[in-house]
């Protein structure tokens, strides 16, 4: 008696249509119960399975339609937002790729963008699970951050080529301070007539590097001391990085316009 009820109400419920809080119009194509009905949305086109309660609330989610500042999606498949690392890592790229009001605050995020295959969570997801450092921890107990730029210096684009996961020290070697360091050169200021190279190395306070004549000068002594300082780094985090981040930091050259 129990399955003839549940076959006469899912024939009556078949083929109706329920509109969504946020996703469109969805179709109900199976009933098994009313914890488990399938639904097929039109745009983009997606099964998914849910409960009847959800439905008629219309809170049931296409996981295809881009719901993160328009472009991001959790897409389908066994990772979600319990996989909490990776989905914070997830949205925090998102943000600061396309959130405008996080730009203002960050210029230098200006034009950066998320690779295709990141927009979908499940593709991020499944990437961050591959690397060796995902939870890789430094002797702070904080996990080693995402890095877009460090592999291909003045990249702006999020993707499994340009980023690896790095120590927040290194991370923090090479970030532009173009907001607080006034109309000189990166590492120079200016006292009286003549113009100061200072370093700061591991987080202690400017290391001045003498005075001169000119800001080219002084910004020629920054960085020689500063590549110096990023090799010392890469040295001491040898074994604790990838090789291929380490044979990048030999290699990275500090600019005068950076």
């Amino acid at each position: 008696m129990k399955n003839t009820v549940v076959e006469d109400y899912r024939k009556r419920l078949v083929g109706k249509e329920f509109e969504t809080l946020n996703y469109g119009k969805c179709v109900i194509v199976d009933y098994k119960g009313s914890q488990k009905v399938t639904v097929k949305f039109y745009e983009p086109q997606c099964l998914v399975t849910c409960e009847m309660g959800g439905l008629r609330r219309g809170k049931v989610k296409n996981p295809l339609t881009p719901s993160f500042y328009g472009k991001g999606f959790m897409g389908i498949g066994k990772y979600c937002i319990e996989d909490k690392r990776a989905y914070v890592l997830w949205t925090s790229m998102l943000t600061r790729a396309y959130c405008e009001i996080y730009e203002k605050r960050q210029p230098r995020y200006k034009d950066v963008t998320v690779c295709e295959e990141w927009l979908n969570f499940q593709n991020f997801a499944e990437w961050c699970y591959g690397q060796e450092l995902f939870n890789t921890k430094d002797d702070n107990g904080c996990y080693y951050q995402l890095d877009k730029d460090l592999l291909c210096k003045g990249n702006k684009v999020y993707s499994p080529e340009t980023c690896c996961f790095v120590p927040k020290e290194i991370n923090s070697l090479v970030l532009s301070s173009n907001r607080r360091r006034g109309k000189y050169p990166i590492g120079v200021s200016k006292s009286k007539n003549r113009f100061i190279a200072a370093l700061s190395i591991n987080g202690s306070g400017s290391q001045v590097l003498g005075s001169f004549i000119s800001p080219e000068e002084a910004f020629q002594a920054y960085k020689v001391a500063k590549e110096y300082n990023i090799k010392c780094v890469a040295d001491r985090y040898k074994s604790e990085i990838s090789r291929k981040l380490y044979e990048a930091l030999y290699k990275y050259e500090i600019e005068i316009t950076d």
